[in-house]
């Protein structure tokens, strides 16, 4: 029980402490473009993505049909987004956007997808 709950308050010190270290790039965007940003939802689980303050720019690649990200949370690295969280409506911000979280595991915390928004199509 003790460990269990532990564990739930490293999760939400861990999630606050990323909300605060990065807020995101589009937290000023104008009213239309802030409500496209707070519609996006997960293709598969409906989830919304979160915010504007949650949606991070990155630079964006597509390999074998398959979108690839990178950005500074990634370390300069590319890495494949899932098929399962890309959002096939158009963009209206125009460039490639990722929101992410940090999933918390015991000594560490590993970087997590929720939806992606390509700014190119396939």
């Amino acid at each position: 029980m003790l460990r269990s709950l532990a564990i739930v308050f490293l999760s939400l010190v861990s999630f606050a402490s990323a909300r605060e270290l990065y807020p995101g790039q589009w937290a000023s965007v104008d009213p239309a473009t802030g409500e496209w940003f707070r519609s996006q939802r997960n293709p598969t689980t409906k989830v919304p993505c979160c915010s504007e303050a949650d949606g991070s720019y990155v630079e964006e690649d597509i390999r074998d049909g398959h979108y690839w990200v990178r950005f500074d949370r990634t370390g300069g690295e590319w890495r494949e987004v899932p098929d399962e969280i890309v959002i096939r409506d158009p963009n209206r911000n125009g460039a490639p956007v990722v929101w992410f979280y940090y999933e918390v595991r015991v000594g560490s915390s590993v970087l997590k997808f929720r939806c992606y928004s390509p700014g190119a199509g396939l």
